[in-house]
């Protein structure tokens, strides 16, 4: 069992395997593009199995992947199968952007994606462009459609709150979760690297109060591993919640460790410490030698972000690379 310093059970793990994007949302990634990690420096989908199984051995029982965009990664359909029939792993999700999902879902499915986050700031096609630069609203709702006739259940949409958003689009993804079987996730803004930062920063319980205003509001609980508060508006068929890393940090209760697609094992996201287990996966380091390094790494673990106090840069990694 992975116990950090704080007593915190570590028992998640999210899984970049790619810094690659077709989005390039203007929050995530500097306008000029990165520079991509080589495919020499990128693990092998065997090289991330190891490192799940050595990981569920010592208490791990749920995987997210993310990227970048995750299903820009040649296989990555065999990859989900690979880890679901890794004993100990009871939750395989991932977050997308959704412009593949329409491609990808049913076979996700079969392959054993259990859920889905969905990255999708804007219902409008307008202001959906330009926070991406160039996204097509309308690939992401028919993959959300494809995504559900699949099965997969809970799909989460995630909605960061950013300059500019008005109430009446936070009024529409309300009316997402009353009409449709969605689970709608308000994320407050992370001032997580130097090229973008907002003026007007809207807090989780804005959107609360948005919500109290017009409708009949209930607690609610949806599977899953996200701090989210959950909400219900009477009669809904989905559910709404907000996210509060800034106005109420939630990182006491913080489960899970990064593995970054070049891999290296990051303890928490808003930290530069991290362990590379590439270079030990591809030496003649024992499953064993493994196991003590993420036994550190859990060890290592921050006891929370320190954003609040204007520490915020990523020297090594931009938003896009090490995900969500």
């Amino acid at each position: 069992m992975l116990i950090d310093s704080y007593g915190r059970k570590i028992d998640y793990l999210r899984i970049s395997v790619t810094d690659r994007c077709n989005l390039r949302c203007i929050y995530c990634m500097p306008q000029a593009g990165i520079i991509h990690k080589p495919q020499s420096k990128l693990l092998s989908f065997e090289e991330i199995a190891r490192v799940v199984e050595i990981m569920s051995a010592l208490g791990v029982e749920k995987i997210r992947l993310t990227g970048g965009e995750p299903l820009l990664r040649k296989g990555v359909v065999d990859l989900v199968k690979s880890l679901s029939g890794i004993k100990g792993i009871s939750d395989i999700s991932m977050t997308t952007n959704g412009i593949l999902l329409k491609e990808y879902a049913s076979a996700l499915k079969q392959a054993g994606l259990k859920r889905l986050n969905i990255s999708l700031d804007s219902l409008h096609q307008e202001r959906y462009s330009l926070v991406t630069r160039q996204g097509k609203l309308e690939r992401v709702l028919e993959g959300i459609e494809q995504a559900q006739n699949a099965g997969i259940s809970p799909i989460k949409i995630n909605v960061l709150l950013l300059d500019g958003m008005s109430v009446d689009e936070i009024m529409d993804f309300l009316r997402v979760s009353i009409e449709n079987s969605l689970h709608v996730r308000f994320l407050e803004f992370m001032p997580v690297n130097s090229f973008y930062k907002i003026d007007n920063f809207i807090s989780a319980r804005d959107v609360i109060d948005i919500a109290r205003k017009c409708f009949a509001l209930e607690d609610a609980a949806i599977y899953g591993n996200g701090p989210a508060e959950v909400f219900k508006i009477k009669n809904a068929l989905g559910t709404f919640g907000v996210i509060s890393p800034m106005s109420s940090k939630f990182c006491f209760k913080c489960n899970r460790l990064r593995l970054s697609s070049d891999g290296f094992l990051k303890p928490c996201l808003h930290s530069e410490l991290k362990m590379n287990l590439r270079v030990l996966l591809r030496s003649s380091a024992s499953d064993d030698d493994l196991a003590e390094v993420i036994k550190s790494a859990a060890a290592e673990k921050p006891k929370e972000h320190n954003l609040d106090k204007g520490e915020f840069l990523f020297s090594d990694y931009s938003m896009c690379q090490i995900g969500g």
